[in-house]
């Protein structure tokens, strides 16, 4: 059953990180004005950071879809889990600055920066941490779906879960987004 978990935690690590980079690389202009406005970088290195994020997407992705990873050698969510980091870095960096009408670049619906976006990728920080946990388990049909399961629960809660961060503006006004407002 932990292999289960851990292989489910990193599929949908796997998923989100390709959906990200994909959004990202279709609205290239776009997250590379998001990025610019996170005023973390000087501007000329934004032009590398950009896509040098896309492409560390796309290989944590890679990286996690099997529990051996692509890297031999590396742990398969370590760099999701950097990845994680940085980005809950610069947002909270935002935050202390008072700089909530950033868009927070993740893909998909255009997402103010605030509190919550810090509490749900230290959530996802949970799932690389449950998806370093796999060894090399023999993939057997059981295997594949115990972790189908808890994979389409995952993807599911973090699809809702983004929509009503996006939208938690609009339906909930008064709702504090953990900056101060």
């Amino acid at each position: 059953m932990t292999d289960a978990l851990a292989l489910a935690s990193g599929w949908s690590l796997a998923g989100i990180f390709l959906f990200a980079a994909v959004h990202k690389a279709r609205n290239y202009l776009s997250f590379r004005g998001v990025l610019s406005q996170y005023n973390l970088l000087p501007e000329a290195l934004v032009g590398i950071a950009a896509p040098a994020i896309v492409a560390a997407e796309i290989l944590a992705a890679l990286a996690l879809l099997t529990p051996a990873g692509i890297l031999p050698g590396v742990p398969t969510a370590s760099l999701a889990a950097l990845l994680l980091c940085l980005y809950t870095g610069a947002i909270a960096v935002n935050l202390m600055r008072g700089r909530t009408a950033i868009d927070c670049g993740c893909g998909g619906e255009p997402t103010p920066l605030s509190g919550w976006l810090l509490a749900r990728n230290a959530l996802l920080l949970g799932l690389a941490v449950t998806a370093s946990t796999a060894g090399v388990p023999e993939w057997t049909p059981g295997l594949l779906l115990l972790a189908a399961a808890p994979t389409a629960f995952l993807w599911s809660a973090y699809a809702i879960g983004n929509q009503l961060l996006a939208n938690r503006h609009r339906a909930w006004p008064e709702l504090p987004g953990w900056q101060g407002g």
